[in-house]
């Protein structure tokens, strides 16, 4: 309200009420801010096929121009800096508007240096949201867990992001974020993470090189489809509404399988745990039958007591049954969760697709992970 002193009114002042950051945004500053501060992160995962040719094509952000791409994410920058004023990113915006080639060329140690007084800013400035703060600091080591294995490099980098203290980190980071990221999805990545590393653990012997820390000729392949991964993940934890949780139908199948796997093994597990039990109860019917059958005489005695004792071996089994219903019937709900909680981490999953021995995909599969499908005449 302005002031107007004719009529004696006392000045108010409008202070402005910071808007709460969105769902996942804090998240999405913290993947921004890795991709600003390394220049090989702002390159597309994948190319356009047929190649992009300026000529005929409008280009998506992929193929923009670097200095023009740097300034469309500098406005995102801006944009998810909203919610906190007054933090440093004007010099980064001056630095990004510089043209290549002018009287005042674009300085990338500048820039960078911009970039890491900015983070140390964002900490300072999320240090008593203890769920933004891990919801950001997630943002940077997902996407460092994504981007800094190369073709170039061995495969030691890539199999130790995905050791277990690596994968607990990040399973930690995921479940301190809270509600600063959409709601189940930490469950739902942490799955994905937890598939990854399995079938990083079955595979790692194949990617090395004898004797060298050298890729083999999977590199290509393995690094391809981390970068998708990233995106996926990526759109995920910030609620992108092109990318839907629910599960395909070929996640669900992938569930089914897991479910069918585990409670196999549940099965087999309590069959040799108590095997002494399950004797001794076939045996005691057995005996029980052949006193019934030798002791007495007559077809009609036979089968009347046949139908006796069947009758009370039904009616136990039918008790016995309808304890364990009960006793399985509280976990029925449990068992639906976690299926559909795997069906919705398949559908977020992209592992690279490789060539698999049988013995690997028994390894996978003991573990609950299907190697994907290789298209030999789409994939190459």
């Amino acid at each position: 309200m302005s002031t107007n002193s004719e009529n004696g009114q006392v000045p108010s002042v409008q202070v402005a009420i910071p808007v709460p950051p969105a769902v996942g945004s804090v998240f999405a500053l913290g993947w921004l801010m890795a991709e600003l501060f390394d220049g090989r992160r702002r390159a597309s995962v994948a190319d356009r096929q047929p190649r992009f040719d300026p000529a005929v094509q409008l280009p998506l952000v992929a193929n923009l121009d670097p200095y023009d791409l740097l300034n469309f994410l500098v406005a995102d920058l801006h944009d998810l800096l909203a919610p906190f004023p007054g933090l440093p990113d004007a010099e980064i915006r001056a630095e990004a508007a510089k043209e290549a080639g002018g009287a005042d060329p674009f300085d990338v140690g500048k820039f960078d240096g911009a970039v890491g007084d900015l983070h140390l800013a964002v900490l300072d400035q999320l240090a008593d949201d203890l769920q933004q703060l891990n919801a950001y600091q997630l943002g940077l080591a997902l996407s460092d867990m994504c981007w800094l294995v190369t073709p170039d490099g061995g495969p030691e980098t890539f199999i130790s992001i995905f050791k277990r203290d690596q994968v607990a980190a990040m399973q930690t980071w995921l479940n301190g974020a809270g509600n600063a990221i959409p709601p189940t999805t930490a469950a739902i990545v942490g799955q994905s993470l937890t598939k990854w590393a399995d079938w990083v653990n079955v595979n790692a012997p194949n990617l090395r090189a004898k004797n060298a820390n050298t890729w083999t000729a999977s590199a290509g392949a393995v690094v391809s489809a981390l970068r998708v991964q990233g995106t996926i993940w990526h759109s995920a934890l910030t609620a992108d509404p092109d990318v839907s949780l629910n599960p395909a139908m070929g996640a669900w199948v992938q569930a089914a399988s897991t479910i069918a796997r585990a409670t196999r093994t549940v099965t087999l597990t309590i069959l040799r745990r108590f095997w002494p039990i399950v004797a001794g109860t076939a045996a005691a019917l057995a005996g029980l039958l052949y006193l019934v059958i030798s002791n007495l005489s007559g077809a009609s005695q036979v089968w009347a007591s046949l139908v006796t004792v069947a009758a009370v071996v039904g009616c136990g089994g039918a008790g016995l049954g309808s304890g364990v219903s009960r006793a399985f019937g509280g976990i029925g709900f449990e068992v639906w969760s976690a299926a559909k909680l795997d069906a919705q981490a398949w559908n977020v999953t992209w592992l690279p697709a490789l060539p698999q021995t049988p013995a690997q995909r028994s390894q996978l599969g003991n573990r609950g992970v299907s190697a994907p499908l290789l298209r030999r005449n789409v994939d190459g």
